[in-house]
């Protein structure tokens, strides 16, 4: 993939900020990649690794998919866009918050997961896969100095490199990581993806793609899972981005487009595809809630 590496990190090298990446043919096991090991802020891509937690523990029988986690009251819930404006007094199992956690990427669905199964946890369990540069900072105990060192760099949800994000998710297809079952879940709920205007928007729409992508004012980022005839794994992440606004030309969000756009043109050559020029108008909004 020498001709798409250059690409690739071209787009990286221009862009405004610090921007990595890592791609993985699932066929050939060719990987290419520029700053793939640097830790960035995860945003909302940590959520994976907090689904695989959730499954892992349901495969270890600690936990139910049916279990019920008590919401906590509207005004103690965190910034998102769904579960924030549901009434209190409520209570969610865990496949509904699952869901919202990886499809709308809830934040107060991330905070009661996390809590539920515990950030130390996931920790150690990254650190078992081997994925040093990734972990999850919500609500870091004061004890562990790691993470809340972390938390202070990063001051968001989790922090992560391209190439771990992009082994957890090679991880999750393999069938490796968990059960063949809760894998396969977690493959159908990536695949169920709202905000899909970055990676997935380069891509026709008959294909499967499984992704979680992330953004907060300093960094923007996507990964994914690409079911074509060539599958494979494209990861991309920003950070102290100059351009900090939030529409379809962002710097950021243009970069990541170009960044699907050319992994799916040279891994499916013989299936081009050129998103309508009015495609922008139809990206997700998340609602409009007022």
């Amino acid at each position: 993939m020498p001709r798409l590496e250059k690409e690739l990190t071209a787009t990286c090298q221009a862009f405004h900020g610090k921007m990595g990446y890592y791609v993985k043919n699932l066929k050939s096991g060719e990987t290419i990649g520029f700053r793939q090991d640097e830790q960035f802020p995860s945003a909302s891509t940590i959520k994976t690794a907090i689904m695989l937690e959730v499954v892992k523990q349901i495969d270890a029988g600690k936990l139910a998919w049916t279990d019920k986690l008590a919401a906590p009251r509207q005004a103690k819930r965190y910034d998102s866009i769904w579960l924030s404006f549901m009434q209190d007094k409520i209570s969610i199992n865990i496949d509904g918050l699952v869901n919202l956690m990886i499809a709308v990427s809830d934040n107060t669905a991330a905070v009661m997961l996390s809590d539920k199964v515990g950030v130390e946890t996931i920790e150690q369990r990254m650190n078992e896969l081997g994925l040093k540069q990734t972990a999850c900072l919500i609500h870091v105990p004061a004890t562990n100095e790691r993470l809340t060192k972390l938390r202070a760099t990063y001051q968001n949800m989790g922090c992560t490199s391209p190439a771990d994000m992009g082994k957890l998710l090679e991880l999750i297809y393999s069938k490796k990581v968990a059960s063949q079952a809760g894998c396969e879940r977690m493959l159908r709920v990536l695949s169920h993806q709202y905000w899909d205007d970055h990676f997935a928007s380069q891509i026709p729409p008959g294909i499967c793609v499984a992704s979680k992508s992330g953004a907060l004012n300093r960094s923007r980022s996507d990964t994914a899972i690409v079911f074509g005839p060539t599958p494979y794994i494209v990861t991309a992440y920003t950070d102290d981005d100059k351009d900090t606004t939030w529409d379809a030309n962002t710097e950021a969000h243009v970069a990541l487009r170009k960044i699907g756009a050319a992994a799916w043109r040279a891994l499916n050559p013989g299936m081009r595809y050129d998103p309508p020029k009015d495609a922008d108008k139809w990206y997700p909004t998340g609602g409009g809630i007022e």
